[in-house]
C-alpha cells in the first residue's frame, strides 16, 4: 500500500454480532449455566432487597488434569452433566429468586446464590439451612449424574463450602459478592488440603497394616462356560473410611503411594490365592509406576511374585490406566524380562482409556481386555460391535485373546459369543467372591470345574398372561 493512500475505514460490528459477543460472555455453553457477569446484577437486586444472601460453592478438584486425562470431549460431557444437575437441583431445592450460575466461561467452578427465607433471621441466611443445602446438593449430583459419563472413572469428586453475604451502605454489592465468592473458595481449598493429610496418613495405614480385602471375579471361557482364570480385586477393609477401590487407588495416586499400595494388594493376591488356585490364570492389576519400578531390580521379579505361592504361568499382570506409562522403552524391557519367566501380560480397557494403537503395538499383551462401558447395551449398538470388531482384529495381529469385561445381562453375552470373543466376565456370569468363599469349592481340584449356569426361561403359551412383575 501506497505510503499516502489512506486505509478504508472499517465497518463498525452490528448489533447482531455485538449481541453475540454479549451473549458468549453471558453464558457458558458447556453447562448451559449462566455466567456470574450474567447473573450478578439478580444476586445484587436480592441482596440489597433482603438485606443478605448465602452462597454454596462448588467446585471439580484439577479440572485440568481431569481433561488431561480423559481428554476435552470427556470433560466437557461431564460439565454438561453437572450443569444439567444443577439446573434440576434449582428447580427442586429452591426458590425461583435464587440464582445458579458459573463463575466464568468453560468455569469448574459453580455458585448456588441463596436469599433468605421466612425462617431466616432478617440479616442473614442461617448456617444451618445453608449447610443443610449444601449436604443436598452433594446428595443430588451423586445420585443424578449420568454414571454412564462416569463409569470407571468414580474418583471424580466435588469441593464445596458455604458463605454469607451480609448487605452493607458502605460497600459496593458488586465487591461483595466477589470477596464472598474468593473467601468461599480459599475455604474449600483449606478443607481439601487438610482432608488430603487425613487421608495419606489413614492410607499409610492401610498399606503399614495391609488392611486390604481382596476378592476374586472368575474369568469365564465364553465357549463352554468354564472358568479360565480369576480377576484380583482389591478395596480398603471396612471401618477406613475409604470406600472402594477406585477412591482407594484414586487416592494412593494423588498423594505418590499407588507402588506401595500395588506392592500389599499383589502380595496379599498371590498369598491368598495359591492354596486354591491351581491350573488357572490370576490376573492381577498393576500400575505402569510398579512395573518401571521393578524395572530397576534385578530381583524384584523372584520377591514379589516367588514369595506368593503362585508358580509364574499362571500370572497375569494386568496393565491398568491409573498412571501413564512414562518410558515405553524401559516399560516393555521390563515386561519381556518378565515374560521370559512365564508371566503373561494384559492390557486394560482396550477400546477406550490410554490403550492406546502405539501402546498395544509395542507391548504385544497376551490379553485385551474389551472395556466394561462398551460391554453395557452391545446387544442393541452397532458402533459398539464394530469397535469389539476392531480390538478382535487387532488381537489377532498382536496374537492377543479377547476378554470381554462387565457383562451383565444375556443379551450381552449372546452377542459376544456369537461375536467369537474368547472370555469374559462380570455379574451375570459370577460376582467376586472372597478367597474363603473359594477354598470351599476348590481345596483339591481344579478351579475350572466352577460353570456358569444359564437360567431357564419359562416359554409362556399363546393367549397365556404372564403374572411377572
Amino acid at each position: 500500500m501506497a505510503a499516502n493512500e489512506e486505509r478504508a475505514p472499517e465497518k463498525p460490528p452490528s448489533s447482531r454480532t455485538l449481541w453475540l459477543r454479549l451473549q458468549s460472555l453471558l453464558a457458558d455453553k458447556i453447562s448451559s449455566l449462566p455466567t456470574l457477569a450474567a447473573k450478578i446484577a439478580d444476586v445484587r437486586a436480592g441482596l440489597e432487597q433482603c438485606g443478605a444472601a448465602g452462597l454454596i460453592y462448588l467446585t471439580i478438584p484439577r479440572a485440568d488434569d481431569l481433561e488431561a486425562l480423559y481428554g476435552w470431549q470427556y470433560y466437557d460431557e461431564f460439565v454438561a452433566d453437572v450443569g444439567s444437575a444443577l439446573a434440576k437441583f434449582h428447580g427442586t431445592f429452591l426458590k425461583p429468586n435464587d440464582v445458579v450460575a458459573v463463575r466464568d466461561i468453560q468455569s469448574s467452578e459453580f455458585l448456588v446464590f441463596v436469599t433468605p427465607s421466612a425462617e431466616d433471621r432478617p440479616e442473614e441466611v442461617a448456617p444451618d439451612r445453608l449447610e443443610t443445602l449444601q449436604n443436598q446438593l452433594v446428595k443430588y449430583l451423586a445420585s443424578e449424574r449420568n454414571m454412564d459419563i462416569l463409569r470407571g472413572h468414580q474418583q471424580i469428586t466435588f469441593l464445596t463450602a458455604t458463605g454469607r453475604i451480609i448487605h452493607n451502605l458502605f460497600s459496593r454489592p458488586e465487591r461483595l459478592i466477589l470477596a464472598a465468592v474468593d473467601e468461599a473458595r480459599r475455604s474449600a481449598l483449606a478443607a481439601a488440603e487438610t482432608d488430603i493429610l487425613r487421608q495419606k496418613e489413614m492410607l499409610k495405614r492401610i498399606i503399614i497394616r495391609e488392611e486390604v480385602d481382596i476378592l476374586y471375579q472368575p474369568i469365564f471361557s465364553l465357549e463352554d462356560l468354564s472358568v479360565f482364570g480369576f480377576e484380583a480385586l482389591s478395596a480398603a477393609t471396612g471401618g477406613t473410611g475409604i470406600e472402594g477401590a477406585e477412591m482407594l487407588f484414586a487416592l494412593a495416586e494423588e498423594v505418590d503411594l499407588s507402588t506401595q499400595l500395588d506392592r500389599v494388594c499383589r502380595r496379599r493376591a498371590l498369598t491368598q490365592a495359591h492354596r486354591w488356585l491351581n491350573e488357572a490364570q490370576l490376573f492381577i492389576n498393576t500400575n505402569p509406576k510398579t512395573i518401571e519400578e521393578l524395572g530397576t531390580r534385578e530381583d524384584a521379579l523372584f520377591h514379589l511374585f516367588g514369595n506368593g505361592g503362585v508358580a509364574p504361568e499362571h500370572v497375569v499382570l494386568e496393565i491398568t490406566e491409573r498412571s501413564a506409562i512414562g518410558n515405553l522403552s524401559l516399560f516393555e524391557a521390563t515386561l519381556n524380562r518378565f515374560r521370559d519367566h512365564g508371566i503373561s501380560v494384559a492390557v486394560d480397557d482396550a477400546g477406550a482409556g490410554y490403550a492406546s494403537l502405539n501402546t498395544i503395538a509395542r507391548l504385544k499383551p497376551d490379553f485385551l481386555k474389551f472395556d466394561m462401558a462398551l460391554v453395557r447395551d452391545i446387544d442393541t449398538d452397532r458402533v459398539k460391535q464394530e469397535l469389539l470388531a476392531t480390538v478382535q482384529d487387532l488381537g489377532r495381529r498382536v496374537d492377543a485373546r479377547v476378554i470381554a469385561e462387565g457383562i451383565e445381562t444375556e443379551g450381552e453375552l449372546d452377542t459376544l459369543q456369537r461375536a467369537g470373543v474368547e472370555f469374559g466376565q462380570g455379574y451375570l456370569l459370577a460376582r467376586p467372591k472372597p478367597a474363603p468363599a473359594l477354598e470351599q469349592h476348590f481345596p483339591h481340584e481344579p478351579a475350572r470345574v466352577l460353570e456358569y449356569r444359564r437360567p431357564e426361561v419359562r416359554r409362556e403359551e399363546p393367549g397365556e398372561v404372564s403374572t411377572s412383575a
